[in-house]
């Protein structure tokens, strides 16, 4: 099978979005090894925190989360058109959600930050319901949850870490089985209480799938430009009170004003989120009809985007644990933007690798080979 043919076997925009969405999520992460507190805080690492924050995170995992609610409902109406019965597909949804509880729970081992499980959790309690819901339903319950989501985010912001912060993550532990241990206790914790900041995400791309918007971006055109245009702004400007503060830039600020820029960062990722989702729509309008040999390589990275989010994670202990490569103990902030570049093209090349010997991701075989009935 050449690779033509395998691109444009599947929709273009959700592959291509969780190709690039790789590079958000490496950057949002590497950053996460860094362990030593004796680094001299720089300019170059100020602003590397600020629009780190203003772009990557928070605006990373709703983007995450809405194609992860698009591949929801793929599955749904893919079952549909074969036949299945509901109740066999609600065991698809079951028996996929437990397995990805089992992948994110030894993914935690070696990254507290693990967001498989997440959507594993999601998948086994409340796809087969979402599925099912109503438009109006389902904006209703976004609604709500971005609600919550605004009061508890000062509790549980995404992305808040500040230069001059001590580090007491797992990244410190030298340990690699003190490490593990610690990350799986608190995975367990972790992932259920989580939920509630991806379910608004997950809703959203089920109804961007009934829409067919990111399936048929030309159509939606001007909804897609529109979108991308007030999104990003909105996710931009929303977070830039906390990327202030967090890359010390403003640090003359109260508890009242500190808890009101985590709210407004967290919710304004989700603007964030479907705004660059509207942008890799657009951009395949741009490509289409002529892919060149980058845009199909990211796009097969996207293809086996599991596999690679696990491998990223692979790679960045090797490099930057105590207890492996190390070099989170010796680079800055920069520097660990670098290393997230560097790996994200490295699972670029050898995704290209393997589509070109049409060699599937082997995680997302493995989940589909587990979910079958």
């Amino acid at each position: 099978m050449n690779s033509i043919s395998i691109v444009n076997k599947r929709k273009l925009t959700p592959d291509l979005a969780r190709g690039f969405m790789l590079l958000f999520i490496a950057l949002a992460h590497a950053n996460q090894f860094i362990f030593s507190n004796e680094q001299k805080i720089t300019l170059t690492d100020q602003l590397t925190v600020f629009f780190r924050q203003v772009f990557i995170d928070g605006r990373a995992f709703p983007l995450f989360a809405i194609l992860f609610g698009y591949g929801l409902h793929q599955v749904f109406k893919g079952q549909e058109r074969k036949g299945t019965t509901w109740k066999d597909t609600k065991k698809i949804f079951k028996r996929r959600g437990a397995w990805m509880l089992v992948i994110g729970f030894f993914h935690a081992t070696l990254f507290f930050a693990d967001i498989i499980g997440v959507y594993g959790f999601i998948a086994l309690l409340f796809a087969s319901l979402f599925l099912r819901f109503s438009n109006r339903k389902i904006i209703i319950i976004t609604v709500f949850f971005l609600v919550l989501v605004g009061v508890f985010a000062p509790f549980m912001p995404r992305g808040f870490d500040a230069l001059n912060m001590e580090v007491t993550t797992s990244a410190t532990i030298e340990d690699p089985i003190e490490a593990s241990i610690t990350r799986m206790f608190d995975w367990l914790f972790y992932t259920p209480v989580l939920s509630y900041q991806v379910i608004p995400g997950v809703l959203i791309g089920i109804l961007l799938a009934r829409f067919q918007v990111i399936d048929n971006p030309k159509r939606h055109k001007k909804a897609l430009i529109t979108v991308a245009t007030l999104g990003l702004l909105l996710s931009s400007a929303g977070g830039i009170p906390m990327a202030l503060m967090s890359s010390l830039f403003w640090t003359s600020y109260n508890d009242v004003l500190e808890a009101t820029a985590k709210s407004l960062h967290t919710i304004t990722g989700y603007a964030g989120g479907v705004g660059w989702t509207a942008l890799f729509g657009l951009l395949v309008i741009k490509v289409e009809g002529k892919i060149g040999s980058i845009t199909k390589a990211i796009v097969a990275l996207g293809q086996r985007s599991l596999s690679f989010y696990l491998f990223q994670s692979i790679l960045f202990v090797l490099i930057l644990a105590p207890y492996a490569g190390g070099l989170g103990g010796h680079i800055n902030q920069f520097w660990s933007d670098l290393i997230a570049v560097f790996v994200w093209i490295f699972s670029i090349i050898v995704a290209n690798f393997m589509h070109q010997r049409s060699i599937r991701g082997p995680f997302e075989t493995f989940l589909r080979k587990k979910s079958a009935i």
